[in-house]
């Protein structure tokens, strides 16, 4: 029987696969096996929270969340050379499950060297991370990416402000990435999370999350291996425009969400294609 890894070794396995990702050239199927690999660190329900992003707290309620969350953030980057964790120090808790991490991400950009100290607070039960507080420099890693001007533009609003929280169109982007990471991860409990009580789907002129199931499940009977990749994304205040290529390379699909109340109320669609290869 294979022992279940410690909690402190399991964080030390999430920043060598983050590690991974962003300094090392992966080919296609290498990185999605990277990202599978380090959705697998976490449970099928999680907790996952970053308090000090400065676009806002978006909580990953899901292993579906989490992988969808590593392969838009932590991707190749550009001009980095080396990307680590360095002096990694584990504090052990009178929770057995819970470890408090503090680490350094070390490396070097085309704009020098950079140290971005982080501190995470896990949970771990039955190997799997159920819930993370993660305290990292965001604005240091904006800075060391060449990153730093997107990052203040978006962080001012039309009348010089900074959000106190989430703006509407950053709501309305997080639930189109998690609308179809969860029909990738067929996970239907979160469609209750995502899609309103009286939710209405133009195209199937049908009302509810329970028709979104049925929906979901007919397809992935049909076509067990089909998968969506989000190609486009666009967000503004309360809508968002998603174009997502199907994987069995049969076509497209153009999708415009309305949210309301922090959920999908309605939705727009139209499939076209086929896709050239």
């Amino acid at each position: 029987m294979v022992p279940t890894p410690a909690p402190a070794d399991i964080v030390r396995m999430v920043t060598a696969g983050v590690s991974r990702l962003v300094s090392g050239d992966l080919a296609p199927d290498e990185r999605e096996r990277q990202l599978d690999a380090l959705a697998g660190l976490y449970g099928e329900r999680t907790d996952v929270r970053h308090p000090f992003a400065p676009l806002g707290d978006q909580p990953l309620r899901t292993r579906a969340e989490l992988r969808q969350h590593f392969a838009g953030s932590a991707g190749r980057v550009a001009g980095v050379r080396s990307f680590a964790p360095t002096e990694m120090a584990v504090h052990r808790t009178a929770d057995p499950e819970v470890v408090v991490v503090e680490f350094t991400y070390t490396g070097m950009a085309d704009r020098g060297e950079f140290a971005l100290p982080c501190v995470f607070v896990v949970r771990v039960r039955d190997g799997q991370i159920v819930e993370s507080r993660d305290y990292a420099d965001h604005i240091g890693l904006a800075r060391a990416f060449g990153r730093l001007e997107p990052l203040a533009r978006a962080l001012v609003d039309d009348t010089g402000r900074a959000p106190a929280g989430p703006t509407k169109a950053q709501t309305s982007r997080g639930l189109a990435h998690r609308m179809h990471a969860a029909f990738n991860a067929l996970d239907l409990p979160a469609v209750d999370e995502i899609f309103t009580a009286d939710f209405y789907s133009h195209p199937l002129q049908s009302r509810g999350p329970g028709m979104v199931k049925e929906r979901w499940l007919a397809m992935r009977t049909a076509a067990p291996d089909l998968r969506t990749e989000v190609v486009d994304l666009v967000a503004e205040d309360d809508r968002a425009m998603i174009r997502s290529r199907l994987t069995d390379n049969t076509g497209e699909l153009i999708e415009v969400i309305r949210v309301a109340d922090g959920r999908i109320a309605e939705l727009w669609g139209a499939r076209t294609g086929p896709v050239g290869t």
